[in-house]
């Protein structure tokens, strides 16, 4: 609809797009900070727990690799399915409800017995996780200026490692003074508790709005909020400057000189994920059985990581000065495969341990930070939620092979070395195309 005399048109871009964030922005900065940081606890805890969880059901580590594999395919399930419900529907009701069914998965997860029951919860815990995910930064990103999107959706990503890693430093605690289950009852209610906070504090994005009811009087709202000296006169239509979508979201991303970019970007996803999730999932079982670390040893050494991918931003932004992130991306994924295969040497000098752990987070970790929101930033409102979602289902589906294949490997006695030269690789892969996506210059890649 066309705005008229009667029916003055504000663009909710001269509002959104002001550098300082104001306290609105920043609580929901540290609400959506917060939701991924407990969601990164309840999600790889299990990883931090394995060899405690596989001795109590009485089967042997390796076969904990179907437990990460049912992770993984679901996840990849959650991201290709719900996200588009979520570019239709709204991300706040899509983040709520998938909040509450994790929540509420992980407390199951504390009760099953069986190796069986465990492979089951974790599917579809992993289902709701994967439809929330892409949600939170969806939401996120449509409220954060241009110019910071990338680097505040980077420190997003490093809330839900940090999230991971306390899991791994807490853990071992757990069960030395209670037991593996109570780690997960305490993930559980944590969640649920934030997830009764989000639903009565937690809104919908004004640029959702917009795409669907320019005159919606709760677009003006939000942009109070957001900047109390804003006004909206009586009947005003919002606009903006971003490009409007055309048909279903996934046909969108191959539109307007997007194809290649989405492609690129799917295959930089795959092989980047692929690492990450195997070796945050298999890294603890990797230490006690190929490093001969003691369990609680291995998990505390394994979150370090955290330490690691919370510098990752200031070093992704220090490169951005000189080079464009994606060639900073590519240069962290190079060091970061150097960097894995040495976990090979952990054995003989275990000290290295926590170096190597370290560098994991930094390079591989905060790598992968840095390339979510490289692609939460590349798509517009109309279709991010189903970039996101598309891209994270790709690299789920190609993270649903390095848990499988990390237990078939240990189940065949490869050599450390064989072993993490083999999990490591694909990240040469995500240079690559990500090198060549930058020399592509295509215009969503080099917009923001």
């Amino acid at each position: 609809m066309l705005p008229t005399i009667d029916r003055p048109a504000i663009s909710v871009d001269v509002v959104l797009n002001a550098p300082r964030l104001g306290r609105y922005r920043r609580v929901l900065f540290g609400a959506c900070a917060l939701i991924m940081a407990i969601d990164g606890y309840d999600a790889y805890l299990i990883a931090n727990l394995a060899p405690f969880i596989a001795r109590n059901l009485a089967v042997p580590i390796a076969a904990m690799g179907a437990v990460f594999t049912a992770q993984a395919v679901g996840l990849a399930i959650g991201f290709y399915t719900i996200s588009l419900l979520a570019d239709r529907f709204g991300r706040r009701k899509i983040i709520v409800a998938c909040a509450a069914l994790f929540g509420l998965l992980t407390l199951g997860t504390a009760q099953v017995m069986t190796l069986d029951a465990l492979v089951l919860v974790r599917f579809f815990a992993f289902v709701a996780f994967g439809g929330m995910l892409p949600n939170v930064v969806a939401l996120l990103a449509e409220f954060l200026p241009d110019a910071r999107r990338r680097q505040l959706l980077t420190w997003v990503f490093v809330a839900h490692g940090l999230g991971a890693a306390l899991g791994g430093l807490l853990g071992p605690s757990f069960v030395t003074y209670l037991s593996w289950r109570a780690a997960f009852w305490t993930g559980g209610v944590v969640l649920l508790i934030t997830t009764v906070l989000l639903y009565f504090r937690l809104t919908e994005s004004c640029r959702y709005w917009l795409l669907h009811d320019p005159s919606d009087v709760r677009i003006g709202q939000i942009l109070t909020r957001v900047d109390p000296r804003f006004r909206a006169p009586p009947g005003s239509l919002f606009t903006t400057d971003e490009p409007a979508g055309r048909g279903l979201p996934l046909a969108q991303l191959f539109r307007d000189g997007r194809a290649s970019l989405t492609l690129l970007l799917w295959v930089a996803s795959g092989a980047a994920l692929s690492v990450t999730a195997t070796l945050t999932a298999w890294l603890p079982s990797l230490l006690h059985t190929l490093g001969t670390l003691d369990p609680a040893t291995a998990s505390r050494a394994s979150s370090v990581s955290a330490l690691g991918a919370t510098i990752a931003p200031v070093m992704v932004t220090f490169l951005m000065r000189h080079i464009s992130q994606a060639r900073a991306l590519s240069l962290m994924f190079i060091a970061g495969a150097f960097a894995m295969m040495l976990f090979a040497g952990v054995a003989r000098f275990p000290a290295t341990a926590w170096v190597l752990s370290l560098c994991f987070g930094l390079l591989v970790i905060g790598g992968q930070a840095g390339l979510n929101s490289l692609i939460g930033s590349s798509y517009p409102t109309s279709m991010r939620a189903t970039g996101i979602g598309w891209a994270g289902g790709i690299g789920r589906l190609a993270a649903t092979i390095g848990p499988g294949s990390a237990a078939a490997m240990l189940s065949k006695h490869w050599s450390a070395g064989a072993i993490y030269a083999a999990l490591a690789s694909p990240l040469f892969l995500a240079a690559l195309v990500l090198y060549w996506a930058e020399r592509c210059r295509t215009a969503p890649i080099s917009s923001r």
